[in-house]
């Protein structure tokens, strides 16, 4: 089965300005084996990253124990490829979710410069 996930990147408090040009990668969180890798892209001018993926990808002994939906999260990176946010413990548990929206404290927006990170 194929599943598409758009991730948005706001910046708190201001949910207008929109973070293009962050890597970000996506993951379905497991409990009893290693995460699952689904893909990492650049967020576009409107801040957001499209990701299609299918259940051949994430599904292993934790999908089969909890369900059969992925449990999505998101890494942010700033430019030099470090990770500065990871919304894994936010995850909606057994819920193929086709948007997910991350306000990105101010705070880390200035300090990894990720305003205009990439062109």
């Amino acid at each position: 089965m194929y599943y598409t996930t758009t991730v948005r990147l706001n910046v708190e408090g201001a949910p207008a300005e929109r973070l293009a040009g962050v890597m970000i990668s996506l993951f379905d969180r497991d409990t009893f084996t290693p995460d699952d890798f689904l893909g990492t892209e650049m967020t576009d001018t409107h801040g957001e990253a499209h990701f299609r993926f299918t259940s051949e990808q994430y599904m292993d002994v934790d999908d089969q124990l909890g369900g059969v939906m992925p449990d999505l999260y998101v890494k942010v990176f700033d430019a030099s490829g470090e990770m500065v946010l990871s919304t894994r413990a936010d995850t909606v548990p057994n819920t193929a979710r086709k948007q997910i929206q991350i306000d990105v404290p101010v705070a880390l927006v200035e300090q990894h410069q990720l305003r205009g990170a990439r062109s």
